[in-house]
């Protein structure tokens, strides 16, 4: 997985009863690691009290040689080493699939020791920010335990391997699956909360606004949770951090 085990932050109060028990696995962006924005996210919530029965389960990327930093995968274009661009210029550069497909596996096995140790499946979320979210993405429509989850945290990413989600799907299906029966969205699935600030210079809107094409192909509108926030660079804010609260809120409630 990584060098790193996951960095986990525990409640700050106990669930209610072990079936109130809640965890968000969250993937850093390009370049950090747990201990960077993630953590941050985290503390932001336990400091204000908020969420308190949340379980965070914040896992750092091995160190990619060829991108020279700790990286989910290889993105397309890196014009320095800490800032990757992802932009017009890249559109038609091949996604490194082979590394998504490696991560996408990692978060399967997050999830699934996740619900060994007793958590309900669907009072666990799965996301991430900037690389970790085009990560969470690709794992919400493609990962082996992504109907069981409850939802996605999906910040300031974009939508890698646009055109094999669906050769994708039907390569992952288990033994014996209908090969047709997994096409069409699925309604009252897991919940999507997908935002994205209109001053990000690093992942360009237009690619947020064909993510959201996208993931409307796979998942029924009415799960998607979707917000553009102005002004807001590659960064969290207030508002986002408002209307994620009332997303945990209404997933995994207390």
């Amino acid at each position: 997985m990584s060098d790193k085990p996951p960095y986990v932050v525990t409640p700050t109060a106990p669930a209610s009863s072990p079936d109130r028990a809640a965890t968000l696995i969250f993937l850093h962006g390009y370049g950090d690691d747990a201990e960077g924005l993630p953590l941050g996210l985290a503390q932001q919530f336990q400091f204000a009290k908020k969420m308190e029965h949340l379980k965070w389960v914040l896992p750092t990327a091995s160190h990619n040689h060829e991108a020279m930093t700790r990286a989910w995968y290889v993105p397309k274009a890196l014009p320095n080493v800490m800032k990757p661009h992802v932009g017009d210029e890249d559109e038609d550069a091949p996604d490194d699939e082979a590394g998504i497909m490696k991560s996408v596996d990692i978060v399967d096995q997050l999830v699934e020791q996740e619900i060994k140790s007793g958590t309900p499946p669907e009072r666990i979320l799965v996301g991430g920010f900037s690389q970790g979210c085009a990560v969470s993405l690709v794992w919400g429509l493609t990962g082996r335990l992504r109907n069981k989850i409850g939802g996605m945290v999906c910040l300031s990413g974009y939508f890698p391997l646009r055109d094999r989600i669906g050769p994708l799907r039907k390569e992952r299906l288990p033994q014996g699956s209908r090969r047709d029966a997994d096409e069409l969205p699925v309604k009252g699935g897991k919940k999507w909360f997908y935002v994205h600030g209109t001053m990000d210079t690093l992942v360009p809107t237009k690619l947020y606004t064909q993510g959201k094409e996208e993931l409307a192909k796979w998942v029924d509108q009415g799960d998607i949770e979707e917000h553009l926030y102005a002004g807001m660079g590659h960064a969290t804010g207030a508002s986002e951090l408002r209307d994620l609260l009332g997303f945990f809120e209404k997933v995994v409630p207390p």
